[in-house]
């Protein structure tokens, strides 16, 4: 692949993702994509068939830290409330410097419907909440917090809160960060869960 063929296709694929942020799904047509990204519809052709395999690969790009983030929480030593919240910080400073792809998360039912993304979001949003399961349980395990609620109604609740978090800023003016907002929270969580004293300082 040339760099041109690289770069082009990386910005459809930015320009889609805001397209889906400020207007949602429905907004996405080849003819708006190619106005907002200052490209012509046959060019943009030549990289996509149609809107499905462009979605593909938006929801691929959505996904494509997940591996290495997992990666970096499972090589990092200490306790794993430690793990735990540094994977929540990973996603939190992520999303705070790609709002817009965050709000892909807003999309899950729609992308649900769709048989071309339909295996990949239940893949990646599976993963996620397997993954988050598996930290909690493994604190529980090492009796570092207490077992008031089953591991999988954690992660829930901490994915859940990410979701809420990104839905409040579509609808009022938060001035607090997400990543302020998103920490603020699995500090308080752990802290409420914890065994021993926890004030969030790891």
């Amino acid at each position: 692949m040339t760099e041109s063929f690289i770069s082009t296709k990386d910005r459809i694929i930015s320009t889609a993702i805001d397209i889906i942020s400020e207007s949602g799904l429905s907004s996405l047509t080849t003819k708006n994509i190619s106005m907002r990204a200052n490209l012509s519809e046959p060019l943009l052709y030549r990289f996509y068939g149609d809107i499905n395999e462009l979605l593909v690969d938006v929801v691929e790009y959505y996904f494509r830290f997940d591996k290495s983030i997992r990666k970096t929480i499972q090589a990092k030593e200490g306790s794993c409330v430690e793990k735990i919240r540094a994977y929540v910080e990973d996603y939190a400073i992520y999303y705070e410097n790609y709002y817009t792809l965050s709000t892909l998360m807003l999309q899950y039912e729609e992308l649900l419907h769709n048989p071309a993304t339909r295996e990949l979001i239940v893949a990646g949003a599976s993963g996620r909440k397997a993954y988050v399961t598996g930290l909690f349980q493994d604190a529980i395990d090492a009796g570092e917090i207490l077992d008031r609620y089953d591991a999988g109604r954690m992660a829930d609740a901490v994915h859940g809160f990410i979701r809420a978090a990104i839905l409040k800023r579509r609808f009022t003016q938060e001035k607090t960060s997400i990543k302020k907002e998103i920490i603020d929270f699995i500090d308080n969580m752990l802290g409420l869960l914890s065994t021993k004293k926890y004030g969030g300082a790891v």
